[in-house]
């Protein structure tokens, strides 16, 4: 009896595990560069180039939600301006977003993208992915941050109201916003 008890247990703790696990995956050049590349001159950007450092694969309880893609182009020639886009089956850009450059960050200068990472809570039932950025604001280098969730699993979104929660936080790893993140 005590050995059924104990593999119900495990294997309840495994399966519920296994579907709350998020992870990212290194990606590499995604499928949908070419796709990505003109969603994001539509958008005014010109020398467009992917970071495939930075492109990771979502994947929860073992399947592929996505890929969420990272990359900088110019406006106008003069402006390094960063991007977010996400596809769900390597083929369309689901979501498209100019980050750092643009908007709330139309006075910063992208320089590159540092790091990208979950910063969810374990509870949580959106997934918040952190893409962080060196930045260059008139002269002065800093970084900089912008903050997505997957809601229904894989519809990526710009999530406003947490990046703006952290806005003058001074944080510089995903690790340290994290942990605050968690604590709020």
């Amino acid at each position: 009896m005590k050995t059924i008890a104990y593999l119900v247990l495990s294997f309840s703790l495994i399966s519920s595990s296994a579907l709350a696990d998020t992870v990212l995956k290194i990606s590499g050049a995604p499928a949908t560069s070419n796709a990505i590349t003109e969603k994001a001159e539509s958008n005014g950007l010109s020398n467009v180039e992917l970071d495939s450092k930075q492109t990771f694969d979502v994947v929860s309880g073992g399947s592929k939600l996505g890929t969420l893609v990272q990359g900088r182009g110019w406006k106008r020639d003069i402006h390094p301006v960063c991007f977010v886009a996400w596809s769900t089956n390597n083929k369309d850009v689901d979501f498209f977003k100019s980050t750092i450059g643009v908007d709330d960050w139309e006075t910063a200068d992208c320089d590159k993208i540092d790091a990208v990472g979950l910063i969810s809570k374990p509870e949580e039932s959106d997934t918040k992915i952190a893409v962080f950025y060196s930045v260059d604001t008139r002269g002065q280098a800093s970084h900089n941050y912008v903050i997505f969730g997957l809601r229904n699993k894989n519809e990526l979104f710009y999530d406003s109201r947490t990046t703006a929660r952290f806005e003058n936080s001074y944080v510089n790893t995903i690790s340290e916003l994290r942990k605050k993140y968690r604590v709020e």
